[in-house]
């Protein structure tokens, strides 16, 4: 399978301009414990208006805002993206999902930002519901998680052939499964250096003619060889990044949902969704309460943002 991608070319070859990273996008932190935070600003300039963070699905990193950069001007909103640790700019090390808040908040105050709003797409869903639980309604304007992806108890109680339990086997063999199975199996096409190899795997992503024509569509913010410089750029470091950002996702988080202030937390589903499929997403909401999820009939993890991007991005500003 993989061979295949190795071999077919992509429909063009990437415009090296969009492998050129630009000084807004290489910035950090130094960290009060010596870590560096990678992260990157796109949008308004202006001080004043509203700030949203936004959160990299798996595998990411802080180029993912190039995708809403003139969306965000257009709408008066700054937005920051952020390097999980072992991404891009940001060091490896073993943080959980309970410590991202604090590096969320670090960032916020060496920027001079007093308020914000936080944005969790797929993978960066739970860091989104963790700053919801943890940052201080004082600072924290509102929450958003897109197609965001839930933990191992949720697949357990929403997928049906998944629901069977036998002395706690099924959870533990599932952890065990996605860390050691499942991540390196999504990882592996990801891998290469190869700017042109990359663009065929994410061409060959495409499985509905909506998401293939989104793709190809040349006008659409959604730029695939964006794409394919995040994922070069979110492999900086090697795989550990990535690797440990999935490791986090499948223990424990640490939290219970039923203790986040959920009102001011909104989530955003496709029923089509095939990479976080929308149960685990009502099986989340009913832990904030219910009220939390809208589900978008027919659209997919892809296709929800060419549809959706700017209200949802406009809710965020406005929160």
């Amino acid at each position: 399978m993989f061979g295949f991608f190795e071999s077919a070319p992509p429909s063009s070859p990437p415009d090296p301009a969009k492998l050129i990273l630009q000084p807004n996008e290489c910035q950090s932190l130094t960290l009060p414990d010596t870590r560096n935070l990678g992260f990157a600003t796109y949008g308004s300039t202006t001080p004043s208006d509203p700030v949203i963070f936004l959160f990299h699905g798996l595998p990411g990193c802080r180029l993912v805002g190039r995708s809403w950069d003139k969306l965000c001007q257009r709408i008066g909103a700054r937005l920051i993206t952020i390097d999980r640790p072992g991404c891009g700019l940001s060091t490896l090390a073993d943080r959980g999902l309970t410590d991202w808040p604090d590096d969320v908040v670090s960032l916020a105050d060496h920027l001079g930002i007093k308020r914000f709003s936080v944005l969790g797409a797929s993978g960066g869903g739970p860091f989104a519901l963790a700053c919801a639980r943890f940052i201080p309604k004082e600072r924290l304007r509102g929450t958003i998680v897109v197609c965001g992806i839930g933990p191992i108890e949720a697949l357990l109680d929403a997928v049906p052939f998944l629901s069977w339990r036998l002395m706690g086997l099924t959870k533990w063999f599932l952890k065990v499964a996605a860390r050691y199975l499942v991540l390196p199996s999504l990882m592996r096409p990801y891998r290469t250096g190869d700017p042109s190899r990359l663009k065929r795997v994410l061409e060959d992503q495409a499985t509905t003619p909506e998401e293939k024509a989104q793709f190809n569509d040349e006008s659409s913010d959604t730029n695939l060889d964006d794409a394919v410089a995040g994922l070069l750029e979110a492999f900086k470091q090697g795989t550990g990044g990535c690797y440990q950002d999935g490791t986090v996702l499948v223990r424990d988080w640490g939290f219970d949902l039923k203790n986040v202030d959920s009102e001011k937390v909104w989530m955003v589903h496709g029923d089509q969704d095939a990479q976080a499929p929308v149960k685990v997403a009502q099986w989340i909401d009913e832990r904030l309460g219910g009220g939390r999820l809208r589900v978008l009939e027919g659209e997919t993890h892809f296709t929800i943002w060419k549809n959706h991007s700017e209200e949802i991005f406009r809710q965020s500003a406005e929160a």
